[in-house]
């Protein structure tokens, strides 16, 4: 009998352990309203991709093949970070005699301002403006 009434005292705690924590948690609790729309002129970096591939922001722009780990490609190319991802840029080209400066693409991680649209693994730039001294 003792032994029935420890295995009930044990469950009745274990629950009240799991209720407890269930009301106390901390998940959702804030007021988060994401429905918010961005400012246009934002002066973050962008992370991730929209459901719709347009964006329009700051973003880390190199040489995907030297500096951003694209091996597979034959010649060095102006590419973008975004997250984890790496962007081959369309419709851009850049001046591959000062891609080996110092602060080159092919020697440099650059911060470049662009908009337009990512789709299937590439950007398809509407913009592209690399960032050369930031306003002091």
């Amino acid at each position: 009998m003792f032994k029935l009434f420890k295995q009930k005292m044990l469950v009745s705690l274990l629950l009240a352990m799991i209720m407890i924590n269930l009301l106390l948690s901390g998940c959702g609790g804030c007021q988060v309203n994401n429905s918010i729309e961005p400012a246009k002129d934002s002066s973050a970096f962008i992370n991730n991709i929209p459901y719709g591939g347009q964006i329009d922001g700051f973003v880390i722009a190199s040489c995907g093949k030297c500096n951003l780990g694209q091996y597979g490609y034959k010649k060095c190319n102006m590419s973008i970070r975004i997250g984890q991802m790496v962007y081959e840029i369309v419709s851009y080209e850049h001046d591959h005699s000062k891609a080996h400066e110092n602060d080159g693409i092919c020697n440099a991680l650059r911060i470049a301002h662009v908009s337009g649209e990512v789709k299937s693994g590439k950007f398809y730039a509407d913009q592209f403006q690399l960032i050369d001294n930031p306003n002091k």
